[in-house]
């Protein structure tokens, strides 16, 4: 999905969410809280959602994720609104990642 999205997709800029981050195993769960969680913002053409839903587990009737309207703010300042995949399930047991740097965080 990377290789997809970087040969299609449009990097925006580096932002945060307001949010905590957990580590559910090789990969991050975003939940509601009061942190700063950083991340990437890219413009994703519309043909692609369907596909990237299904990759996030968003499209079942369980879903991993959900896929909401956030506001985050780039680096630059900017707020803007934008699509946000939110950790469905609890995260009781699962470590915090303090600081909210998934790419920085220790293994």
């Amino acid at each position: 999905m990377g290789a997809r999205l970087a040969s299609q997709a449009h990097w925006l800029g580096q932002a945060q969410v307001r949010g905590d981050l957990y580590r559910v195993s090789w990969y991050p769960a975003l939940v509601s809280g009061e942190g700063l969680v950083v991340g990437d913002v890219y413009g994703i053409p519309e043909r692609l959602w369907p596909e990237l839903d299904h990759f996030e587990e968003a499209d079942r009737a369980d879903p991993e994720y959900r896929r909401l309207v956030s506001p985050v703010q780039l680096a630059s300042g900017l707020w803007l609104d934008a699509w946000v995949y939110w950790y469905a399930r609890p995260v009781k047991g699962l470590a915090r990642i303090s600081g909210g740097d998934w790419l920085n965080a220790p293994p």
